[in-house]
């Protein structure tokens, strides 16, 4: 699957016995069996010792499953591992190779380290074009290095914070590098970043997106309203992670048009509501009876 993507050219540390033995493991059982393996009570020593014998800080690895399975991913060992298993949000995984197609341009809205902007990246192949977007600078570091490690040409990574209007806003930060979030007003452990909407961005020339995948930890209302033109006249596909009843609604309320979601993990259509989850839309109009 991931043949588009050239040989990775950054130089792999060797990991501790136990990792390569967990990654033996994970090639042999696959997604299924690595999945029990984590849930298993009575495999808790194994998982804290693969925790106590994670490499110090940021190691370059070799990704051991999943769609991305031998890209070259730069980790944090100690609480990062799903994605050198290649386990991260295997339902988002698979949605996007069902629908991700060649020459499509994707917009990765809340990337962080690229895994999947690596991902949409091939499936796209080279006539297609990702751009990503990430606000916090040590993520937007990892993100062009990982992209820079397997020489991929087709990403473009944007230090900016996606939502309904251009300008600055706080971005403030979490323990965990996946779950920081904007805010209106200066807080205590927060940076401030530059803002931007997807609408400004394609008027200002940038292609538009055929799909829009976003995970903003709650800001996904924004999104939408900015990018609102854009979505009545593309219609995009969109892959969303709603984050709080709230979010979805102001989703729902945002479109400008009328949408399907399903959710990725069940495949169930939802009604009137998006509860937290993750989720795929597409336009009842479908976008080429738009154009």
């Amino acid at each position: 699957m991931m043949s588009a993507l050239p040989t990775p050219t950054a130089i792999r540390p060797r990991l501790p016995l136990l990792y390569r033995l967990a990654a033996t493991a994970r090639r042999a059982l696959g997604s299924r069996g690595t999945q029990l393996v984590y849930q298993s009570p009575a495999l808790v020593p194994l998982r804290r010792a693969l925790g106590s014998s994670a490499p110090a800080g940021v190691s370059t690895v070799q990704v051991c499953g999943g769609a991305l399975e031998g890209v070259s991913l730069t980790v944090d060992l100690s609480c990062e591992k799903y994605y050198w298993l290649g386990t991260h949000e295997e339902p988002v995984q698979r949605t996007l190779v069902e629908h991700v197609r060649r020459g499509d341009v994707v917009y990765d809205i809340g990337a962080h380290i690229g895994f999947f902007s690596l991902l949409c990246a091939s499936l796209a192949g080279e006539q297609g074009r990702v751009f990503a977007f990430e606000p916090r600078a040590d993520n937007l570091d990892r993100l062009r290095a990982n992209v820079a490690a397997n020489a991929v040409r087709n990403i473009e990574a944007h230090g900016v914070a996606i939502r309904d209007r251009a300008g600055e806003a706080t971005f403030v930060l979490h323990g965990s590098s996946l779950q920081g979030h904007l805010a209106d007003r200066p807080e205590a452990d927060g940076v401030r970043v530059r803002t931007q909407s997807v609408d400004a961005l394609v008027a200002s020339g940038m292609p538009p997106p055929d799909i829009l995948k976003i995970d903003v930890e709650g800001a996904e209302g924004r999104v939408i309203r900015g990018a609102a033109r854009t979505i009545a006249h593309r219609r995009p596909a969109i892959v969303i992670e709603i984050h709080s009843d709230a979010a979805g609604a102001e989703v729902l309320a945002a479109l400008p048009c009328a949408y399907a979601f399903r959710d990725v993990q069940t495949g169930v259509r939802a009604g009137d509501a998006l509860p937290p989850g993750h989720y795929f839309g597409r336009a009842i109009i479908a976008r080429e009876a738009a154009a």
